[in-house]
Order: structure tokens, then sequence, then C-alpha cells
């Protein structure tokens, strides 16, 4: 296939002393890499690379919709899966520079009475700022019988919570697709409108990203779609695998988003002002990273900052730096699940 060029540059001096990295050369290893991996008739991928706020490789290949052989373009919205977490804790730090509230505030400031009486330890020692971080220790709503139900919603991963967690809230890092669906819900307790309305609102309207939304079960239409394929075992053909019983859920990964409204999202909203300490990763194997807003850090400082995005029909990418020399970011998009080799 041939990639659609949306803008490339050639960059002198990009990480080193007299190092061209995106001189033509590279920029042709890199279209003949991707045309190898990625073919005209089958689900594909959308990728930027951005140095110092410059385009210097952008790219996109494949279809969006097998079935209407629609192509993947920079204004593709596919699902960010995990990439969402980010949007979710900027919404989260908005409201606490409203002072509507505290990352230090515990869950009980937000949930029913009922939910109180249910769960009095974690409603009273797990804080926003634990939520955020993935330091609160609650119990996993995947760890129940998935398929076992239709798509999951916030309210029903809200009803699972029981009054157990795997530690002492604060005192580990447990990755929590549940701390996020809580989040998720506090921003709509606390300002009183859908999260969906909250988004567009304070984030896609602000910014001017227009097609950007925030998946509804109940919605027929999102504009400009991908849809999320698999391979099938052999390898030789991609079926459809857009929808499973927890792609509903919304404040952990449930934006859909496009590779021109992301660089929107990314030139506009300013660096967020957090005076919290990144949650230190102690988990085995041995890679040390800590965890803070959305991102995972490979140190304290904040300047190299990714995540992925993981979820049925759809692997995702984004990897940035920001620094007084250089800001980058890499953002890799594609509607193909478990492609974690091509990434």
């Amino acid at each position: 296939m041939n990639a659609q060029n949306v803008d490339s540059i050639q960059f002198d001096n990009i990480m080193g002393d007299s190092v061209k990295m995106f001189d033509d050369k590279t920029i042709s290893l890199l279209d003949d890499l991707f045309n190898s991996d990625y073919h005209e008739n089958e689900s594909g991928a959308a990728i930027l690379i951005l140095i110092d706020n410059h385009i210097v490789y952008q790219r996109c290949f494949g279809l969006a919709n097998l079935d209407t052989c629609e192509k993947i373009t920079a204004d593709t919205n596919f699902r960010l899966a995990s990439l969402t977490k980010q949007f979710t804790a900027y919404g989260i730090i908005l409201l606490e520079q409203q002072n509507k509230l505290s990352r230090n505030d515990t869950l009980r400031h937000f949930f029913s009475e009922q939910f109180q009486n249910k769960c009095p330890f974690v409603s009273n020692h797990v804080t926003i700022q634990h939520l955020l971080d993935h330091s609160s220790g609650i119990f996993d709503y995947e760890t129940n019988d998935l398929e076992d139900h239709d798509q999951w919603s916030d309210y029903d991963v809200l009803e699972t919570i029981n009054d157990k967690t795997f530690f002492t809230p604060g005192s580990h890092y447990r990755y929590s697709n549940t701390g996020y669906i809580l989040l998720g819900l506090i921003i709509e307790i606390v300002s009183r409108k859908s999260l969906d309305i909250f988004f567009y609102e304070n984030i896609f309207q602000p910014f001017n990203m227009k097609t950007s939304c925030l998946y509804n079960s109940n919605q027929t239409v999102i504009k400009n779609r991908a849809f999320g394929y698999i391979k099938q075992t052999d390898e030789q053909n991609f079926i459809m695998f857009d929808q499973s019983s927890t792609s509903a859920t919304r404040g952990d990964g449930g934006i859909y988003m496009s590779l021109n409204n992301y660089l929107q999202w990314y030139r506009h909203y300013h660096k967020l002002s957090s005076t919290s300490k990144p949650c230190l990763i102690d988990e085995p194997p041995s890679d040390t990273y800590h965890y803070n807003l959305g991102w995972f850090l490979p140190d304290s400082t904040g300047k190299i900052r990714l995540h992925s995005g993981d979820t049925c029909g759809f692997t995702h990418q984004v990897f940035r730096i920001d620094d007084e020399k250089r800001n980058i970011l890499v953002l890799y998009l594609t509607n193909i699940g478990q492609n974690h080799e091509k990434i």
C-alpha cells in the first residue's frame, strides 16, 4: 500500500550532535517497514512522530472498516482503551483546581450511604490519589466471570466492589481499571454532568477535538469510526473483534479519538500541575517504573512518559519526552487486537 504522506520534513540534530534522524532515507526505511506490516485490504494503523511541535512522520495504513473498505486516515477514530486514563486524570485535576474536590478525599465523600455501609473500610481509607496512581488495592472487577455477563457498565463495576483490598491503600502498586472507572463516576457526581458531556465541554470542545467522543453503548454512530479486528489462528484473515463484555466501561478506556485530535490534545493542554509524588511500581519482574496521572514514568522526574492501550480489536502505544532540549511525541494506533509484536 502507498502510505498517506500527511506531512514529513527533514529534521537535523534530533537528539544528538549532527544526527539526521528524519532525513529522506530514514523516512523511506520507516515506510518500507510499515508497508511490510500493513496491507491495503486489511485492518491497519495510524502513526505520528512529532518533534518540537513539528510533524516529522505521519502515515496511515490499511482499512478502518473491512466491510465498507473505508481507509484509515488521520481523522479515523480508534477506541483508545487505556490511553483514556490520561483524560480521566485530567478531569480530576480540573475539578480540584476548581476547588470541587481534593485528591486526598476518600470515597465516602462521593458514593452513597448504601455503598459506605457495604464498604466502610474502602470508603474511609481509599482516596482519589490512590485511584489515580493505582495504589488503592481495590479488587479488580475483571476477577469476576466476565463472559457470564452482558457488557459491564460502570455501575455494574461499582456493585462488585467489596470491603476487601489486596493491601493497605497507598502501600503498594496494582494496576486497576476499576480505579479509573470509579474516577469517571466521581467526575460525574462532582460535576453533575454525564462523563461524555464533561469531556466534551472541558476537553474536546475547548481543544478543538471535534470528532472525539466517549463511547456510549446506546450510541449508534461514531464518526469516522475504526472497527476492531483480530487475525484468525491461521494468520491469513482478519475477523471482527470490536466489542467484548468489558469494552463499555468509560473512565478506564472508553474514548474514541483520531490521530489529528490527539495532536490537538497534545498541543493545547498545559502540563498537569501536580504536587503528588508518582507511585513507585515495586512489582516483579524487575524494571522500576512510576505511575502518575495516567502515565507510566521510567523515573520520578516525569520527563519521559508512556502508556499502552490494549483491548479487543485495538492495540496502541504513546510515548513522549518533555525536557529543556527536546519535546517528542510518538503515537501508534492500530485496529488490530493483540498486535504487540508490531509496536
